[in-house]
């Protein structure tokens, strides 16, 4: 009996030997027995964003953007019956000669420069960043075609998918009547008019139009893109990416998420997210409608534009909020986190883009903001135009100095 116990007491403390180097020893080798999941969890604690799951596709969302872009429907489309009223076949009409003039005039001077003078951004692909945005995927699109992921950011509401069934059982045509008068203003002076956006995406004009949501969607089909799937999304309280159903508090920010393809690059699946938000540190109320608490205040917010891997900031009609102290959050993460940073004179001043850590390049002219802005003018900046040393030309009309040969861009490059 007694060789019995010491025999198997022999054997614990032989066991107890073999673990110690697990247990206390070498620390290498404790991380070589983590499990697969632990290690996961690990690197995607160090992640600085959790990369969402792919959307499926679904062909209904592309056919409601051709409907509401005045394109003829595809085979199939549900919705070939209503392209057979009047209201719509009028609206196509004239949407065709508005997009004409600008995909056959506009653009392609847009896209021959951008092909010049924003290649290494383009090359670099990744996330661009268009805050002050609306729903401005046409010049999103235009200058930065390679960018994997938008987030773009704006005081208008997201608003939801169009009934189509009820809109017709109403008024197809004051329908597209709301939806032209929505466009007139970035169509013809390429940027949206705040006070604009404020009675008309927020069900004033058109109660159906309730948001920026269709206008995306006419957009992307519009610059030939094809939308694959739509999903209603919200920032949680750490600032990731939820489904809406998810979300319990009634502060939470919601937001737009669009797959979409280009006809280019099909199989290349990219994702469009839009955000009604407050970018200012403080809390606002805006004409739209939104009341917020600021980003010091909404932590969740903050801590979900933090974890972005920005690559490019793209701005333009920016209303020069960013030359205030009350926008200093926003314009800090664009300088912290930017590799690329394209803007015209109404995004930040250049006094904060500091000569030892950006290159910069400077394109068309600047005299002075348009009279509303008069107060944001820069002395520094028309002085380098005024020497014009390396300022580059500019092509094309954009921002509120939108007529040609007097618009300007700056693009920096974090050295």
């Amino acid at each position: 009996m007694y060789w019995i116990k010491t025999t198997c007491w022999l054997i614990a403390f032989a066991l107890l030997i073999l673990a110690l180097p697990v247990c206390t020893g070498n620390q290498e080798a404790g991380k070589a027995l983590d499990s697969p999941q632990k290690i996961a969890k690990a690197d995607s604690a160090e992640a600085p964003t959790e990369k969402p799951k792919p959307l499926p596709t679904d062909r209904k969302f592309n056919d409601m953007a051709q409907f509401i872009a005045g394109l003829p429907a595809e085979e199939g489309s549900s919705f070939a019956s209503y392209s057979q009223n009047p209201a719509w076949q009028q609206y196509a009409k004239v949407a065709d000669t508005q997009w004409n003039s600008i995909l056959n005039t506009k653009l392609p001077k847009i896209i021959q420069w951008r092909d010049q003078e924003l290649k290494a951004a383009n090359a670099q692909g990744g996330l661009l960043f268009y805050p002050f945005s609306g729903p401005d995927f046409l010049h999103a699109s235009a200058f930065f075609p390679e960018a994997d992921t938008m987030v773009l950011v704006g005081l208008e509401p997201i608003g939801n998918l169009p009934d189509f069934e009820k809109i017709a059982q109403k008024s197809l045509q004051g329908y597209f009547n709301g939806l032209q008068q929505t466009l007139n203003s970035i169509l013809n002076f390429s940027f949206f008019r705040t006070n604009s956006m404020a009675v008309d995406f927020t069900g004033k004009v058109v109660s159906t139009i309730d948001g920026t949501l269709p206008v995306l969607m006419l957009f992307m089909a519009r610059t030939g893109h094809k939308v694959l799937y739509y999903e209603k999304i919200a920032i949680s309280p750490k600032g990731k990416i939820i489904p809406a159903a998810e979300a319990k508090a009634d502060s939470t920010y919601f937001g737009t998420m669009l797959a979409y393809s280009s006809e280019k690059e099909p199989e290349n699946r990219k994702t469009l997210f839009y955000f009604a938000a407050n970018l200012q540190d403080t809390p606002y109320s805006a004409n739209s409608g939104l009341s917020e608490g600021g980003l010091l205040q909404r932590s969740d917010f903050r801590k979900y534009l933090e974890s972005l891997p920005i690559q490019t900031t793209y701005i333009k009609s920016a209303s020069y909020l960013m030359y205030r102290d009350e926008f200093s959050i926003v314009r800090n993460l664009i300088l912290n986190k930017s590799t690329f940073f394209l803007q015209d004179d109404s995004g930040m001043p250049i006094r904060f883009l500091d000569r030892a850590k950006w290159d910069l390049t400077f394109y068309g002219s600047y005299v002075s903001p348009i009279s509303l802005f008069q107060v944001r003018y820069q002395a520094d900046l028309r002085a380098i135009y005024q020497k014009g040393e390396g300022v580059r030309p500019l092509p094309f009309g954009i921002g509120y100095q939108f007529r040609e040969g007097t618009s300007n861009l700056m693009l920096a490059t974090k050295k």
